[in-house]
């Protein structure tokens, strides 16, 4: 799924007052059971009630309270007197987790020790969150990190902004770091150097590094800023290809996906996502495999004008009756904006077209093969 930001997007006023209980008092970690008695939990061990200490019973860590009843719901010191700790309300103590705290109104981050983070990040499938100086994940939108300097962007998930070129709430473009972070100051992508405001990372300008033959791996892209608008090439790297293009007005234009290749335009204004494949501009060092049964191709660049015979491969019924798995188009050009100037949607496993392609036009194939008839 592709994350656009908004363009439009207010900043939130963090005032947070956080009341904890009194530390706890601990003598040792003592194994033991929770048991119920006239509709009350209490905790024991060696047939002894637990008081003013941690309780393991084989499976969570509990704290009993003065009178033997497991602590629920509460934020608290750790007898060291220094971390912050989390029993949830079931008395469990929270290890290694996001937990939503009702007492302050928001959701923390607990370690493998159950100490709460502050001022940290954390990683959950490769994709950054942070904890703030209060220990409040952040994800509401545009924020400013702890210390002072750097700026993110939190989704109401807590999943930061982490995938590079991309916009902020003001529809300025800025580079998302892999850890959320806004760029700032001078960087590069091996193609452009590109000069971001050292102040909240807004994007000034750009120039070359001198690369004669830029290419575009997996990422997101603005075109006309760090990808120049026109026809690309997008190359399998062995798992295919796949992109999407999304307008300035954040519907998505196209998106397509091969096993092969695929070639496209992009125009100023608009953003590219590339999710597999290699993206470059020239063309002309990038070949095809006929002997497949897929592909796109530039005539005049990739197939010579002429007659193609286009055959059908693996024909077969979709769930609601209609046929169609097999096909091709032949377009006025890469856009995919200028019209069909032949197609056909085949019906059967061999059935073929003869198709007549004039040099400049986009040759778009599934499931069929193609071979040269004459010119």
């Amino acid at each position: 799924m592709k994350k656009q930001l908004m363009k439009v997007a207010a900043f939130f006023g963090l005032v947070v007052t956080v009341c904890f209980a009194s530390k706890l008092s601990a003598n040792a970690y003592t194994t033991g059971e929770l048991r119920t008695e006239n509709g009350q939990q209490y905790l024991y061990a060696n047939g002894q009630k637990v008081i003013n200490d941690f309780v393991f019973d084989g499976t969570y860590t509990y704290y009993a309270q003065a009178d033997g009843t497991p602590m629920t719901d509460r934020l608290t010191y750790h007898p060291d007197g220094e971390h912050i700790i989390y029993f949830d309300e079931s008395g469990h103590e929270v290890f290694s987790n996001f937990q939503y705290c009702p007492s302050v109104g928001y959701t923390c981050y607990f370690d493998s020790q159950g100490y709460i983070y502050k001022d940290q990040l954390t990683f959950v499938d490769g994709d950054p969150y942070y904890l703030n100086a209060n220990g409040k994940m952040e994800q509401d939108g545009w924020f400013q990190f702890s210390n002072g300097l750097d700026y993110g962007y939190a989704y109401a998930s807590g999943e930061l902004e982490h995938q590079g070129f991309d916009y902020d709430p003001w529809g300025r473009v800025v580079y998302y770091h892999w850890n959320g972070m806004v760029a700032r100051g001078l960087i590069t992508d091996g193609n452009n150097y590109y000069n971001m405001s050292t102040d909240d990372g807004h994007y000034l300008g750009h120039f070359s590094t001198g690369n004669p033959n830029p290419v575009y791996g997996p990422g997101n892209y603005i075109v006309g800023v760090n990808i120049p608008a026109g026809e690309y090439f997008l190359a399998s790297q062995g798992d295919g290809v796949d992109f999407d293009i999304i307008g300035a007005d954040n519907r998505r234009v196209r998106g397509d996906w091969n096993s092969q290749n695929l070639i496209f335009t992009v125009l100023n204004g608009e953003t590219l996502y590339i999710n597999e494949g290699i993206a470059t501009a020239n063309l002309a060092s990038q070949g095809i495999d006929t002997s497949q049964p897929a592909l796109n191709a530039k005539i005049g660049v990739h197939l010579e004008p002429g007659v193609y015979r286009i055959t059908a491969t693996d024909v077969y019924g979709t769930p609601d009756g209609r046929k169609g798995i097999s096909y091709f188009n032949l377009w006025n050009d890469s856009s995919f904006l200028n019209g069909v100037a032949n197609s056909c949607d085949f019906s059967y496993t061999g059935q073929y077209v003869d198709v007549r392609v004039s040099a400049g036009q986009m040759l778009d194939v599934w499931n069929a093969y193609v071979t040269y008839v004459g010119p």
